[in-house]
Parts: structure tokens; C-alpha cells; sequence
């Protein structure tokens, strides 16, 4: 049979009510398996259980090394594909953090659920079963990390989570999902657009996310000027447009040689220099912040963490954002 290796990190799918009836942590890879007998049966499963936490816990540090424990796993050939539970918080910046990361085009797929394994109608299983299924699919092979939720597929880098509990919370927008779970069988609607792969850092580079907001003070930005920061994501308004008060201490991190990004608060669409008022994106690009297409806050902070910790070169980092992260 071919194999499939679990890492279970925690979320709500390892997750059963307490006596006072609120989720918590319960449940290990094996446990997982072990509710679900015709998993067990149909393939063969390597597990390891990395952690059994909320994923509000997770960090760019455990994500480096869930994808070090992910990369030593694929030396064995006979590794099919990998699923990775996961909480829904911050399941996407993993998953992220992993298709920058991980270079083998082996599929490796990360899946949660909305609702613990406490409740009947849990959607935790029929996920893990759907993860299964795109881990033993040909064509799952070289189309980078991927979320399967709800019966969907979802690119890494597209995905975001929409709603706090709804088990449809996960979007692509206009990207729209990879494919989905029809009747048990893959369906593949389209290849995603291949991220840029820096492979594993040995160091992550401490870079900060500061959300702007109608009559922001420029002492909040100036505080950390005082940290020990090497780069700065600012989610801006509309297309990276910010209020005009903000531009001198931006304009200090520059002169600091802090690279500058900015994203939108907007979930989806890009950021652009498109308005040439003071503190629109134009303003903005002058005084050399950069931009970053599409890409989310959050991905953007993976990537620069990443990428200055392997050293890129500025110009080359700012060419890589200002493509959104695609290769």
C-alpha cells in the first residue's frame, strides 16, 4: 500500500469539549487515525505528532521547523504525500511558510476543522479523508502546498480564512480553488501560479506588521524604530494608500535601510502606486517603499522573515514582492 505521513500539530480537529463545555486539546495524530478504521485500512501511515496545540500558538520558529521535520520525512522515497492538521487560525500562514520553503513536489496538504471532534457533525474527518485522497493523487504532484477544507483544494498562497466558525471559511477569491472532492474522486479546475522557493532558512529574519487606522499617530510607528527590526509590513488603505503624517518616520526606516512594504487591509485585489496625493501609493513609491501585488499582510511578513534571513538582496526581494511572490 502506499504511504502517507500525518503530522498532527493541534486545532479544533484534536480538540473535545471540557466539563464546562468549551474546546480544548485532546486528541493525538494517532487518536485521529484510530476514529477513522477505514483510513487505517486503506493506505499505510507514518505518524508524528509535532505538537497538540491551538494554532494561535504557532510561530514563523515552529513553522521553520515543522518544515524541517517535513523535508528529513522526504528523504524516504516511499512517502506518497504529507497531511498536516492544523488549527484554522493560522493555517494558512503555514501552509505558506511550507510552499516557500519545501522544494520536493511531493504533495503535501494541510487540513482542520471548524468543529471539535466532540461534535456529531464534526467536519474533521470527512477533511482528513479528503486529504488522503489528494495525497494519493497523481496530478497532486508538483501543484505546491495546498489546504483541503469543505471540499475544496486551496493554493497556499491565495487562500484566506473569511469566517470565524463557518465550515466554508476559506476563499481564493478571484483566484478561485484549485479543485475539490466530488463523489471521493480529485477534481483539479487549475495549476496554481508557482510561489518563489527560497528553501529552508537558517535563520528567520524579525520583521513586524503595524495596520494602520484613520488618525494614527506617528509616535505608534516610531516605537519601533527603537526594535531591533530588519523589515516592516504597513496594511495600508485601498490600493497602499496611508494618512500623509505617516510619511516622515517612514521615510526614517528607509533611511535606516529597513525595507518598507506595503499591503492592503482590502482582502483582496493589489496594491498599486495609483494615487499621486500626499501619502497616496505614488507618494509612497517615491520615497521607496515597496509594494507587494496581492499577497496578504501576513504572507508578505513570511516571505521578507524568509527571504532576509537567506540573505536575498534588496533588489531582488523587492522584484519578488512587487510580483506577488510568484516565481
Amino acid at each position: 500500500m502506499e504511504k502517507v505521513l500525518l503530522i498532527a500539530t493541534g486545532g479544533t480537529i484534536a480538540m473535545r469539549k471540557d466539563g464546562y463545555g468549551k474546546a480544548v486539546p485532546a486528541v493525538s495524530g494517532f487518536d485521529l487515525l484510530e476514529s477513522l478504521p477505514n483510513l487505517r485500512k486503506e493506505t499505510q501511515w507514518e505518524i508524528v505528532d509535532f505538537s497538540n496545540v491551538a494554532s494561535c500558538n504557532m510561530s514563523p520558529e515552529k513553522m521553520l521547523e515543522l518544515a524541517r521535520i517535513v523535508e528529513n520525512n522526504f528523504h524516504n522515497s516511499s512517502i506518497k504525500g504529507v497531511i498536516i492538521t492544523h488549527g484554522t487560525d493560522t493555517l494558512e500562514e503555514t501552509a505558506y511558510f511550507l510552499d516557500l520553503t519545501i522544494r520536493d513536489t511531493r504533495p503535501i496538504i494541510l487540513t482542520a476543522s471548524q468543529r471539535d471532534a466532540s461534535e456529531q457533525d464534526s467536519d474533521g474527518p470527512r477533511n482528513l479523508r479528503n486529504a488522503m485522497l489528494i495525497a494519493k493523487n497523481e496530478q497532486a504532484v508538483g501543484r505546491g502546498v495546498v489546504i483541503a477544507l469543505n471540499e475544496e483544494i486551496h493554493a497556499a498562497r491565495d487562500v484566506r480564512k473569511l469566517h470565524t466558525s463557518h465550515v466554508d471559511a476559506f476563499n481564493s477569491g478571484e483566484s478561485g480553488a484549485l479543485g475539490g472532492i466530488d463523489n471521493e474522486d480529485v477534481i483539479w479546475h487549475r495549476k496554481p501560479e508557482p510561489s518563489v522557493n527560497f528553501g529552508l532558512p537558517q535563520r528567520l529574519a524579525n520583521v513586524i506588521i503595524c495596520k494602520v487606522f484613520t488618525g494614527m499617530s506617528p509616535f505608534i510607528l516610531e516605537c519601533f524604530l527603537n526594535e531591533k527590526i530588519e523589515g516592516l509590513v504597513i496594511e495600508a488603505f485601498g490600493r497602499g494608500n496611508l494618512p500623509p503624517e505617516l510619511m516622515p518616520i517612514i521615510q526614517e526606516f528607509i533611511a535606516r535601510k529597513i525595507p518598507v512594504v506595503v499591503t492592503s487591509r482590502c482582502l483582496f485585489g493589489r496594491t498599486a502606486p495609483a494615487y499621486g496625493y500626499p501619502g497616496g501609493g505614488a507618494d509612497l513609491e517615491r520615497s521607496g517603499v515597496w509594494f507587494a501585488s496581492d499577497l496578504s499582510t501576513e504572507k508578505v511578513r513570511l516571505l521578507m522573515s524568509i527571504a532576509l534571513g537567506k540573505g536575498i538582496e534588496p533588489l531582488e526581494l523587492k522584484k519578488v514582492l512587487a510580483r506577488g511572490g510568484v516565481q
